[in-house]
C-alpha cells in the first residue's frame, strides 16, 4: 500500500490509489480539494449542496486514518449533522473488505482502527460545552458557515494546539453568515480555498439542468445563490439585519415525539 507522502507528491498516484480503494472516479473539484487536503493543514471548502462535498472528506479522513495513525475529529452544530457525516465515512470504510478488516471498533459516534487511528463524530451544541478537552491531528468543521466564532475559537482550534504546525483544520459547508468561515475564504491566507458552485457540478453530471431550472424557481434569489452558488450574500441586501436576528435566536431541545 502507497504512503501518505507518496500521494502528497503525486495527485496522479492518488487518483489511482482513490479509484482502486473507494471505486471512485473523482471530479476535478474534488482531486484539487483532496490534493489542497494532503498538502495544506488548513482548508475551507465553499461547496454548493449535495456537490460531492461529504463524499470528498470521507475519501480524505479514511485514507489519512489507514495510511498513519491519526486522530480525526468531526464536529458539527447538532449531533444529528455530524452523525450524517460519519455514517458517510462509516459506509465507506464498511464497503471495501480490505478497509473494514482494519476497524477495531465501530460504535455510533467513533471508528478506531487496528494501527490507532480514530474517527469520532460530535456536535459543538450551542455553547461547545460538552466537547472540550478534546485532541485531534484533523478537525473537520462540518457546517461551518453556522458555526459560532467564540466556538471555533475557544473549542474548536485548540484541540490541535498540541500538533504545532501539523494540525490541520478543514472547514467546509455552505455560506451564510460572515463568520470565521467568511474570513477564511476570503481574508486569512492561511487557508486554500475550494470554491464549487451549481456551475461546476452541472459541468460534470453531479446535477441536471432540469433540476438547476426547478431550485431557480423555488428559492428566492438570496437562497439560490446562497446554496448554488456558494456566495455570502451581504447584510445590506437583507430586510433584517443578520445580528438582530441571531439577537432573536434561541436553541433548546427539542421534546421526544411519542
Amino acid at each position: 500500500m502507497n504512503t501518505i507522502e507518496e500521494l502528497k507528491n503525486d495527485k496522479n498516484l492518488m487518483v489511482d490509489f482513490i479509484n482502486f480503494f473507494f471505486g471512485f472516479k473523482l471530479y476535478p473539484y474534488q482531486i484539487k480539494f483532496l490534493n489542497y487536503c494532503l498538502n495544506y493543514n488548513r482548508i475551507a471548502g465553499k461547496w454548493a449542496r449535495q456537490s460531492g462535498k461529504s463524499q470528498s472528506v470521507a475519501i480524505y479522513t479514511l485514507m489519512r486514518s489507514i495510511l498513519e495513525k491519526v486522530t480525526v475529529i468531526v464536529v458539527a452544530p447538532t449531533q444529528n449533522q455530524s452523525t450524517e457525516m460519519f455514517l458517510k465515512i462509516r459506509d465507506l470504510a464498511f464497503a471495501n473488505p480490505d478497509i473494514n478488516s482494519l476497524i477495531k471498533r465501530n460504535t455510533k459516534t467513533e471508528l478506531i482502527f487496528v494501527n490507532g487511528s480514530r474517527i469520532i463524530s460530535l456536535p459543538c451544541g450551542p455553547e461547545g460545552r460538552t466537547i472540550r478537552g478534546y485532541t485531534c491531528d484533523i478537525l473537520v468543521v462540518e457546517e461551518a458557515g453556522v458555526m459560532e466564532d467564540t466556538i471555533v475559537n475557544s473549542v474548536l482550534t485548540p484541540m490541535i494546539a498540541s500538533k504545532g504546525s501539523k494540525g490541520q483544520i478543514i472547514k467546509i459547508g455552505t455560506p451564510l453568515l460572515r463568520n470565521h468561515f467568511y474570513r477564511s475564504c476570503f481574508e486569512d491566507t492561511n487557508y486554500k480555498v475550494v470554491n464549487v458552485t451549481w456551475e461546476d457540478a452541472l459541468k460534470v453530471g453531479q446535477y441536471s439542468k432540469e433540476f438547476i431550472e426547478e431550485q431557480k424557481a423555488s428559492l428566492t434569489d438570496i437562497e439560490f445563490r446562497t446554496e448554488y452558488s456558494s456566495e455570502f450574500i451581504d447584510s445590506g441586501m437583507m430586510f433584517f439585519n443578520i445580528d438582530i436576528l441571531k439577537q432573536c435566536m434561541i436553541n433548546y431541545k427539542l421534546m421526544p415525539e411519542f
